[in-house]
């Protein structure tokens, strides 16, 4: 599930959650979505546009969760019990992760 919602819808979703972000010229943003044993889900944006791809669980994770969360974060949904997903990276990161896959 989470390679076709990267792949197959995540792409065309992230226009509508970009047009939210709001960002300056200059402003680049970069989330990552990591569930442990697997790769990282990394979402982009900039004032060009947004993107999404797999990566290697490499750096600062934005938001983790198990897999099944993960893909509900794709979606632009969220999980019923917010304790299967934690952040350390503040409220405004996984705030703007959250608003750029609202597409749905």
């Amino acid at each position: 599930m989470t390679e076709h919602s990267v792949v197959s819808g995540g792409r065309p979703l992230l226009v509508k959650g970009h047009a939210g972000l709001d960002l300056g010229p200059e402003e680049r943003f970069e989330g990552r979505l990591r569930t442990p044993g697997t790769d990282d889900v990394v979402v982009t944006a900039d004032v060009d546009g947004a993107h999404i791809h797999r990566a290697a669980p490499e750096g600062p994770v934005t938001i983790e969760s198990d897999a099944a969360v993960r893909v509900l974060l794709l979606w632009g949904r969220r999980p019923a019990d917010p304790s299967r997903r934690h952040s350390s990276a503040g409220p405004d990161t996984p705030r703007k992760v959250r608003a750029l896959l609202s597409g749905y």
